[in-house]
């Protein structure tokens, strides 16, 4: 048997012991006696225990923290550690599913499980330490022993504080887009049950959700209801009446489901603070407050402005008034509900109902300060639209990557008018055979192109037997259910960790704004250390080349191998995975040099 720790930015393969970032091996290093981590205060570092059984069974493990002592004391509590489980992707035995240790039904075992993996040699810890916000800066050092039968082993943990804190709000938006409900299916006791809304046993499991994704520096988002405009229950409230009569019957299971997101407290205990949730969906789309049987007539108009105006009038009242409240049109014509595609438009005449629609509800929140805000999703049009009537109307886009790309000069526009702009797509989505610092380039590419979030689509499709090969690789699951081992609420993935730690680097990285330096803006000097990690001459480097085919219409694009020579990415993804560690550490020296 032998024990020893890696880095949080390369992983083992449970059947062959190698790393599964293969092609960057020359980085990658096995920590046989001490391991040495940077941190910022307010920060989680995370590394792993890997055990190589050696083709021998392995039925147990023990783990003993020590406080880190140095500047002062970082005491044991603030680590955790989880079982590595592993998934069989493309040929590999790739660990991702995180079950916390002695919490769950898992024991930690080589191989796992009786009836899986019999061929399991490496098993794997992964471990978080958090450095909370009045931590001394200076240099720690702790120990950490790993027993497991008679072998038994002993690490060195040191550990560098830089005089910078982590704030507890980030400044770029890492977007996790769901479904309703996409959560129940996966939940035996939520999908044997027709009361789950009303019990409350939906909101109990959908918020664990929604925390694990705020500890992880990520927005859960659900979109309430379906392609059919039909509204998922408790995701909007009930309504009776017609025309100028119609009303919100009760607010009662709307404000037990969102009240604790939109005042906080669902978040209490949370290291990032007890603050509201960021985004949300509302219900309000083309078939809901007014059915779209009405559609052109005046009362759709009275009925869909009304409830507006209730929603408004509930919203203040509450003091719900820090969360963007997102009214979304999530409409395409293939899928045969609407004749009209109004999400990422395709054909120039569905702007003719975007046009209609922003008559309907104009002015209609001009004058409150709950944060109700017109979100347009974007890609094939979006040249077209960035500086045009639609960017005045929509103060929220979530752009597809490789259009966005071609367009530079959107940006100061969309500043200029005061817009949120998010991206989403490219080569970075998650899949669990893509390496894992290729996530960091989600961050990277909000900073270096001034964007302001990205979303990962989807996150909660897990897949009929996500234990052995999630959906898609996994592409479209960063969290799992942890039903299987006892646990009715979810479990992070490696994935999830990963984000998280880039999105802290990331966070750090955007307080460079504004701030000078030598007469020289830090973030200039930021932009620098990115470019310079990824072998990039400027931060040109970010965009990407316009196609000749630009001002012809999307629905004459030709999306083949010529379309595609437009969209390649910049070389992202083959750079050594030590990038990370790099620029964290690059970024928390400059920054405790300008003592930000």
């Amino acid at each position: 048997m032998n024990i020893f720790l890696i880095k949080d930015y390369y992983r083992i393969d449970g059947i062959t012991g190698e790393p599964v970032e293969k092609g960057y091996d020359q980085d990658f290093v096995k920590y046989d006696s001490e391991i040495y981590l940077e941190s910022a205060r307010n920060q989680y570092v995370s590394f792993q225990i890997v055990i190589d059984s050696m083709g021998k069974k392995v039925d147990g493990i023990d783990v003993e923290f020590f406080d880190l002592t140095g500047a002062a004391s970082i005491s044991k509590n603030e680590y955790s550690a989880y079982i590595e489980w592993f998934h069989m992707i493309d040929g590999k035995c790739v660990p991702d599913a995180l079950f916390p240790l002695n919490e769950t039904e898992l024991e930690f075992k080589i191989p796992l499980h009786e009836g899986y993996l019999k061929e399991q040699r490496a098993g794997a810890l992964w471990i978080d330490l958090f450095i909370p916000r009045e931590t001394e800066a200076g240099e720690y050092f702790g120990k950490l022993g790993v027993k497991s039968g008679n072998y038994q082993k002993d690490f060195g943990i040191r550990l560098k504080v830089y005089d910078v804190t982590l704030p507890d709000r980030s400044s770029i938006t890492a977007d996790l887009n769901n479904y309703a409900d996409s959560i129940s299916p996966a939940f035996p006791h939520l999908r044997n049950n027709k009361n789950r809304y009303e019990d409350g046993s939906f909101f109990d499991v959908e918020k664990e959700f929604v925390r694990m994704a705020r500890e992880h520096r990520c927005v859960f988002h659900n979109l309430g209801y379906r392609h059919s405009g039909h509204v998922v229950p408790s995701f909007a409230p009930e309504l009776e009446g017609q025309g100028k009569n119609i009303r919100v019957k009760s607010w009662e299971l709307f404000d037990r489901h969102f009240g604790p997101y939109l005042d906080g407290s669902a978040f209490k205990g949370s290291r990032r603070g007890e603050f509201p949730i960021e985004f949300l969906y509302m219900p309000f789309n083309l078939n809901w407050p007014a059915s779209y049987e009405k559609w052109g007539q005046k009362g759709y108009t009275t009925e869909y402005r009304r409830i507006l105006a209730e929603f408004i009038r509930h919203f203040e009242e509450k003091g719900w008034t820090q969360t963007y409240l997102e009214i979304f049109l999530n409409h395409k014509k293939i899928y045969r509900f609407f004749p009209y595609t109004v999400d990422e438009i395709w054909y120039e005449h569905d702007e003719e109902v975007v046009d209609q629609f922003y008559e309907i509800i104009k002015g209609a929140y001009e004058h409150t300060n709950v944060k109700f805000i017109l979100r347009m999703d974007s890609s094939n049009h979006y040249g077209n639209h960035f500086d045009s009537k639609y960017s005045d109307w929509f103060k929220f886009w979530v752009g597809g990557y490789d259009m966005v790309s071609w367009f530079p000069e959107s940006i100061p526009v969309m500043k200029s008018k005061g817009n949120i702009l998010w991206i989403y797509g490219g080569d970075f989505l998650g899949h669990m055979d893509k390496p894992l610092h290729g996530l960091f380039t989600n961050a990277a590419r909000c900073f270096m192109m001034r964007v302001d979030g990205f979303c990962l689509w989807n996150c909660t499709n897990f897949g009929r037997d996500y234990l052995v090969t999630p959906h898609d690789n996994g592409a479209e699951a960063i969290m799992y259910p942890g039903v299987e081992f006892g646990l009715n609420k979810p479990v992070p993935s490696i994935r999830l960790k990963a984000l998280r730690n880039h999105m802290q680097i990331a966070d750090l990285m955007m307080l460079s704004e504004g701030w000078e330096y030598e007469c020289r803006p830090v973030r200039r000097q930021m932009e620098r250390i990115v470019n310079r990690h990824y072998g990039f001459e400027d931060t040109s480097c970010w965009w990407k080349e316009k196609p000749p085919f630009i001002n012809t219409p999307p629905r004459y694009w030709d999306f083949g191998e010529k379309f595609a020579q437009y969209c390649l990415r910049p070389q992202y993804i083959d750079r050594s995975p030590k990038i990370i560690e790099d620029i964290n550490r690059d970024v928390l020296k400059l920054l405790s040099e300008v003592n930000v």
